[in-house]
């Protein structure tokens, strides 16, 4: 049985809703399904995230010139982070990817959409 589009429209506002946070992290591990946070978090920001239309939302996260660490970046989650209880996250998703290096000298940027098919 399909999806139907409003379900479809109710799915991408929910999604909207709940990305609070996206978690930059030094781990370099293969991304995969069963992952269930950063593996080794390094900063936490809160991402912009953008309805695109009833099927898309855009989610962005930028860590300033003012951010710098020692070791190179390797994973990016977006997640959910309860605000009354920070020990309640649900991580959506987790990407790895080349190092990284983060100094006061350049700024990151991560972009991603989602889309929620029928």
């Amino acid at each position: 049985m399909p999806l139907l589009n409003q379900g479809t429209r109710y799915m991408v506002d929910t999604l909207k809703g709940r990305i609070n946070e996206v978690v930059f992290g030094f781990g370099g591990t293969l991304a995969n399904q069963d992952d269930t946070a950063a593996s080794q978090a390094a900063i936490a920001v809160t991402p912009i995230v953008r309805v695109i239309d009833d099927h898309s939302l855009s989610i962005e996260a930028k860590l300033a010139l003012d951010t710098s660490f020692t070791r190179p970046l390797r994973e990016v989650v977006v997640q959910y982070r309860n605000p009354t209880d920070s020990t309640d996250t649900t991580a959506l998703l987790r990407y790895t990817y080349d190092s990284i290096t983060k100094t006061t000298n350049n700024e990151i940027v991560f972009s991603a959409i989602i889309e929620v098919s029928t």
